[in-house]
């Protein structure tokens, strides 16, 4: 190589390292600039990884609602909150522990920012269904549960009360099941957990709790039909809150005099100040008030968002994520739609960002993956049966609706440097022509002239005369 060709390439390696660097600085540039986190729509920067941006949040605290779907903290709806000493817990309105706190639990959590972090302040579990099974349907995976229907998911956790994995052929007529789920209206469920209770003897009335809406009231005012299953008042206490359309928790007894209710209370309000955040995971419902899910009012914040709502009801194939502000009579002022998302992994960072996890109550850490995957396993096994993952669960992208938001003006790209031209001589190669060798004469050799000797015959000698003999 001459010294013009070794000039020629000390230049081009100066100027491509300074154009490396100049893409990397505005590749930094555009990776700085807020544009969701895993397809969500959220922007990046919330605290304690929920990805909501903390505007607002402030005193007022943000609320989230949907399944447990992680423990180290606790993991809802993709935002991680800290479980504090003085955080408070109960389970379908009675004081509890962390300790009833488990994996595909229903929960509304409300928290607030602090020290960069989100604090649970209030943690509530708000299971769907408790009761005696009346149906099992194994080639559909569904089950009726005081006239409700629940849909079971590969994704549904099974589980014993000691929370062991449960296969589906374990379950049986006539048991006692808790069931935490997604209401998709007129008593059907989705059914994110379901826990088998000790069994109760046929004869015994079993505790019942159901969370619906009420639908009619006999004219006798003893009787009331809550998700379509008609229900009698047992005690006058219990004759509160009768208003037909009232969204309520029924509880009492199932046995065989029917279905006796025992308390019946209006859905429990939502425990924060007006001005919070709401991030909630569910199905929309249709009522003659607007829309509505988890007992909250459903309301765009303007009639983009309120076509985008119907939109996505339209299109329930899986539960959608809604975002946005607490307003007055218990309504969500929505800012955002994300439809069609899988409830357990929504927005979930992945393990290695996330926190490390504390001891876990039996079968939950392994829930995560191993359980859930046993879970399906002993479904699709002799033991139980083959259930069908809806195309729910493999949504497309979802659809994200940003009102009134001016993407950012991302910074004008200076031109490239220009690369000098290095005019490298023509080299041409010599011509180099073979030699032409003649091939090697072979020389002719005459074979030897070989004179045979004559042999004479040999001249054979005559036999020898015999002398005659005189006669005698």
């Amino acid at each position: 190589m001459n010294a013009l060709q070794r000039h020629g390439l000390l230049v081009l390696r100066a100027a491509g390292v300074a154009l490396l660097g100049l893409l990397l600085a505005v590749a930094g540039s555009v990776a700085a600039t807020p544009g969701g986190i895993g397809g969500t729509g959220i922007d990046p920067g919330g605290i304690g990884g929920t990805g909501i941006s903390p505007g607002g949040i402030g005193g007022t605290g943000i609320v989230a609602i949907g399944p447990i779907q992680r423990f180290g903290s606790i993991f809802v709806n993709g935002g991680e909150y800290e479980l504090a000493p003085q955080t408070r817990y109960r389970v379908d309105g009675q004081a509890a522990s962390e300790q009833s706190l488990h994996l595909g639990d229903t929960v509304s959590v409300h928290a607030v920012a602090g020290g960069g972090r989100l604090d649970a302040l209030d943690v509530r579990v708000d299971h769907a269904v408790i009761g005696r099974v009346s149906q099992i349907d194994p080639s559909a995976a569904r089950l009726v549960v005081l006239g409700q229907t629940i849909q079971l998911l590969p994704t549904t956790l099974l589980r014993t009360e000691n929370d062991q994995p449960l296969p589906l052929s374990s379950l049986s007529v006539g048991d006692v099941v808790r069931i935490s789920a997604l209401d998709q209206g007129a008593g059907h469920w989705q059914a994110l957990r379901l826990v088998k209770l000790p069994g109760l003897a046929a004869h015994q009335a079993a505790p019942f709790l159901l969370r619906g809406r009420i639908e009619a009231v006999s004219a006798d005012a003893r009787r009331v039909r809550v998700n379509g299953v008609w229900m009698s008042l047992g005690r006058p206490a219990s004759r509160t809150g009768l208003a037909v359309g009232a969204q309520v928790v029924v509880r009492g007894s199932q046995g065989q005099q029917g279905v006796v209710i025992d308390s019946l209370r209006p859905l429990p309000l939502v425990d924060a100040p007006l001005g919070a955040r709401v991030v909630l995971l569910g199905y929309l419902q249709r009522t003659p008030q607007g829309w509505e899910s988890h007992g909250l009012r459903i309301e765009g914040a303007n009639a983009a968002l309120n076509g985008a709502l119907q939109s996505a009801a339209d299109k329930q194939l899986a539960p959608l994520v809604i975002v946005g502000t607490l307003r007055p009579a218990q309504t969500v002022e929505v800012e955002r739609v994300i439809p069609n998302v899988d409830a357990m992994q929504f927005a979930l960072p992945s393990l290695a960002g996330a926190a490390t996890p504390r001891p876990a109550k039996t079968g939950d850490a392994a829930s995560v993956g191993g359980h859930a995957a046993q879970s399906l396993q002993s479904m699709q096994s002799g033991q139980g049966v083959s259930v069908p993952m809806p195309s729910a669960v493999s949504p497309a992208l979802p659809m994200i609706i940003l009102p009134n938001l001016n993407a950012p003006a991302l910074p004008v790209m200076p031109a490239a440097p220009q690369i000098p031209a290095v005019n490298v001589p023509a080299v041409v190669p010599p011509s180099v022509t073979p030699p032409s060798i003649a091939p090697p004469q072979v020389p002719s050799v005459a074979p030897p002239a070989i004179n045979t000797p004559s042999v004479a015959a040999p001249v054979l000698p005559s036999s020898p005369q015999i002398p005659s003999m005189p006669r005698p």
